[in-house]
């Protein structure tokens, strides 16, 4: 009777919810319907709240970024480029990798509105510093500071992840973030970190032999299909799915095992200034499978909405974040990836997710 009293009063209503329901919308990678996002981040939010509340661990967050407009580092580019050893994977090199858009400030606008309780933001650079203030809870790290000189300068982000435990003062458990990574509401500590110390594994729908199958084998692929591998021969257990394009929680200690476990493998691909067929991406896949193989972190759910920010669909997510904040019903966050140049498009992309950053900020 109710869906009766719906098609007669707001056919509309009624035939957009029909829709909605038989052809799901989804635009995070973990594949949840649109229209119960809420209802599941709120569920979950009860449930941190009777049972996850006495999370006391320190958590800092590291980001990594580089300004291509840097004359100093365009000189060692194309320097490195034009000597390298390797042939390079076209999307090693792709600009669409290096492009800074000035969208830094709203990263670290989002941590520090959205999960105010961490401790640290460790920002790792190549001798750059951002254009704009930074508060005291930021703190640059150079290269130098983590990484031997002999692999130095890198453009090789694999490379600059490996290396992330060597930060000075950072905490056991951390959250990674890549420079296109936005938290859209407020979250709690257990979000990340369990009160019995568990960190959260966010997969994503995406399966690896399926990738495969495509045809497509990107350098993040190949690190991945890598990293497989050392898991499979220590853990006799075949990974399947990467992770969603977001935010990692991480234990450094696990990066410690990580090198100690696959010393070898990784000091082989440390010499890649570039991506190339032997790298393994510590941060985003080998470390945070080594926590959950070990007990360590446990299966969690983030819904994050994942968009190119020069395809036109992007227009299409811009709206609906800006909805979604309007009706306070927000996922737990986005990535507004930049991903390969040459795709033709007849807009300012650039301008576009800044105005967006802007307005959905303000």
């Amino acid at each position: 009777m109710s869906k009766f009293n719906k098609f007669v009063r707001n056919p509309g209503i009624f035939f957009r919810d029909y829709f909605i329901n038989k052809y799901p919308l989804s635009f995070d990678e973990q594949g949840h319907n649109v229209v119960n996002e809420n209802i599941l981040i709120m569920d979950d939010f009860r449930l941190y709240n009777i049972y996850e509340n006495q999370c006391s661990e320190i958590i800092d967050v590291v980001i990594t970024w580089v300004n291509n407009n840097d004359p100093n580092w365009i000189k060692k580019l194309k320097y490195y480029k034009a000597h390298s050893k390797n042939n390079l994977n076209r999307l090693s090199i792709d600009s669409s990798r290096f492009e800074n858009h000035g969208e830094l400030y709203y990263v670290i606008k989002s941590i520090e509105s959205h999960i105010p309780w961490v401790n640290s933001i460790f920002l790792v650079t190549d001798d750059q510093i951002p254009e704009f203030p930074l508060s005291d809870k930021v703190k640059i790290i150079d290269h130098k500071q983590i990484i031997s000189h002999k692999y130095l300068p890198t453009f090789n982000s694999h490379v600059i992840e490996a290396h992330l435990h060597n930060i000075p003062g950072l905490s056991e458990n951390f959250i990674y973030f890549n420079d296109d990574v936005f938290i859209a509401r407020k979250l709690p500590k257990t979000h990340f970190l369990s009160g019995n110390n568990l960190s959260s594994l966010f997969l994503n729908r995406k399966n690896l032999d399926q990738m495969i199958k495509k045809g497509v084998k990107t350098p993040t692929l190949l690190a991945s299909l890598n990293c497989r591998e050392l898991l499979l021969k220590k853990y006799n257990k075949k990974i399947s799915n990467p992770l969603v394009h977001a935010y990692v929680p991480l234990k450094k200690s696990y990066f410690k095992l990580a090198w100690l476990l696959f010393g070898n493998e990784i000091n082989n691909f440390l010499p890649n200034r570039f991506r190339y067929d032997n790298d393994l991406n510590l941060a985003t896949f080998l470390v945070p499978w080594m926590m959950y193989l070990g007990g360590k972190s446990k299966l969690s759910r983030d819904i994050c909405y994942h968009f190119n920010i020069r395809s036109a669909s992007s227009f299409s997510h811009y709206h609906m974040l800006n909805t979604r904040k309007n009706e306070n019903i927000l996922p737990h966050s986005f990535c507004a990836n930049d991903f390969i140049s040459n795709i033709q498009n007849s807009f300012d992309y650039k301008a576009n997710l800044m105005a967006f950053l802007k307005k959905f900020y303000s």
